[in-house]
């Protein structure tokens, strides 16, 4: 009976070790890219649940990144926006994707919006 429980309790372990894949910028930009020029179809569209779903995991990171920074301390690597000025302007952000250059799109979207949020707001 010992057996299948260290087998499940292992597994369990395991399955929580496994790191969530991250989107690179060179798939994210062209579904979010195409997603921005659909007006009113963006709605229905296949891109929106995985460029909405990245963009949440990616912006929820970045404020536990901050968060974890003070706490331990240090100076994160952006400061926050300003109270009421934190809405995120999508076509800025794409643009900011679109100015790095395609041999190092291979990059995490997460480090490309660290990345434009420490040129938006610098501490």
């Amino acid at each position: 009976m010992k057996y299948p429980i260290r087998f499940v309790a292992t597994v369990a372990l395991l399955q929580g070790a496994v790191p969530v894949s991250a989107m690179p910028v060179s798939e994210f930009l062209p579904k979010a890219d195409k997603l921005m020029n659909a007006g009113m179809g963006a709605m229905f569209s296949k891109h929106r649940k995985p460029v909405m779903v990245e963009m949440k995991k990616v912006t929820n990171g970045y404020r536990g990144d901050i968060q974890a920074a003070r706490a331990a301390g240090k100076t994160p690597s952006s400061c926050p926006p300003p109270k009421g000025k934190g809405k995120l302007n999508g076509k800025e952000f794409l643009a900011h994707l679109k100015t790095i250059p395609v041999g190092q799109r291979n990059m995490e979207v997460k480090t490309a919006f660290h990345g434009f949020m420490k040129k938006k707001y610098p501490c």
